[in-house]
């Protein structure tokens, strides 16, 4: 089945997974993405160590989830034969697509008008840390970096007094990625409409703005509360079962559930109790509120409490963990994960967070590439024989 994407052709000279994470969501609905890697070391993302736990036998999870469905081609882009192969491939190119610092494409000599002179319609899309304008855009920037402690993520996620909050693995470049995705599409869009190719930028610093823009926006205000304050407003407050399970409710506009959700609990006589009586008494009177409320949910087990809830229209949902999530029957129904065979073993993919015609998972999910897996067929269809490809993976030009 064709995808979105179907017939377009990304050159990717990036690496770890704030673009390529991006551009694997293209991948998935059929863009041809060809990752651009140095021979003999590769992404450096493949032998990647952060003693987290994540790495797993001869299955690089990272490089499988952000590389899925991709080209590898290992070239050596220092050496004048390898940057002419490279610009061969960039002339089949719609897309050239990159998280290498300016000064170092121009070094290389792979900037804009670089590429341009040879393809004039390529769409030239260019991502880093803290975006390209001002005295701090030659930095380099990683999602730790970047995202989570220049771009507020940090400070907004650590309570008062704590610990800086660490950040979850990737969490800041596949935020970054969907703005990467975008910035392909869009650009693919406006030449689909008008023929002329778009230069994209954008950064980890920019997706953390965009990701705080509510935080951002509203302290404006005087009196907003932020730095991880806890919100003690009953209605909007998370309840812990005896069982230990914690129920999250969400009830922006409480009016049609408060005598529901007080007969579900079995606290009819709050219902006309004049310190709840509306939405700011309740919010004014919270302190009172939220024992009450917390005393009857803690008395029985989620179990309990789960098919009420069920029957109740207003918004709630119990905090899940990474393996509640993972075995979610939510999850499953929209194809938000599939597994995926990698050399005989079957692991769990997460599925782009968009469905197209009611299929969100890939179509024909195939494992990243080896590295310098695709080098041959890929030189050879820019004009290269089987014998000049050999004779530059000798001489470590190609990998």
């Amino acid at each position: 089945m064709a995808g979105m994407f179907e017939g377009v052709r990304i050159v990717e000279l990036a690496q770890y997974v704030f673009v390529p994470g991006g551009s694997v969501l293209l991948a998935d609905q059929g863009a041809e993405v060809i990752h651009i890697e140095p021979p003999g070391t590769g992404d450096p993302y493949r032998t990647l160590k952060v003693g987290d736990g994540r790495e797993i036998g001869s299955v690089n999870l990272a490089m499988e989830q952000n590389n899925r469905n991709k080209k590898s081609l290992a070239l050596d882009l220092k050496s004048e034969e390898g940057r002419e192969a490279f610009l061969k491939v960039i002339e089949t190119a719609d897309v050239f697509l990159s998280s290498i610092r300016p000064q170092a494409l121009k070094k290389l000599r792979l900037d804009i008008d670089d590429l341009r002179a040879r393809n004039p319609r390529l769409i030239y899309v260019r991502c880093n840390g803290l975006g390209f304008k001002g005295a701090e855009s030659h930095k380099p920037g990683f999602d730790a970096s970047a995202f989570w402690a220049r771009g507020g993520a940090c400070y907004a996620f650590t309570r008062p007094g704590q610990q800086p909050t660490s950040p979850r693995p990737a969490f800041g470049d596949h935020s970054g990625g969907m703005a990467v995705a975008f910035g392909i599409a869009s650009a693919l869009f406006k030449r689909a409409m008008t023929g002329e190719p778009s230069v994209v930028e954008t950064s980890l610093l920019s997706t953390a703005v965009w990701m705080l823009s509510s935080d951002i926006t509203y302290s404006q205000m005087p009196h907003y509360k932020m730095h991880g304050a806890v919100t003690r407003v009953a209605l909007k407050y998370a309840y812990t079962t005896r069982d230990e399970r914690i129920i999250q409710f969400m009830l922006l506009d409480p009016r049609p559930h408060w005598a529901p959700l007080c007969r579900l609990l079995g606290l009819d006589e709050l219902i006309d109790d004049p310190r709840f009586a509306g939405e700011e008494e309740r919010i004014a009177n919270s302190d009172a509120l939220i024992p009450l409320i917390q005393d009857r949910i803690g008395s029985q087990d989620y179990s309990h409490w789960k098919p009420l809830l069920d029957q109740f229209d207003g918004p709630w949902e119990v905090i899940q963990n990474i393996y509640d999530l993972s075995e979610d029957p939510q999850v499953l129904a929209n194809e938000m994960i599939f597994p995926m065979d990698v050399a005989g073993t079957s692991i769990t993919m997460v599925s782009g967070p968009t469905a197209f015609d009611g299929t969100a998972k890939p179509a024909n999910a195939r494992p990243a590439p080896a590295l310098g897996e695709h080098s041959e067929a890929l030189l050879r269809e820019v004009g290269y024989s089987t014998e000049a490809v050999a004779d530059m993976r000798a001489r470590g030009i190609a990998g």
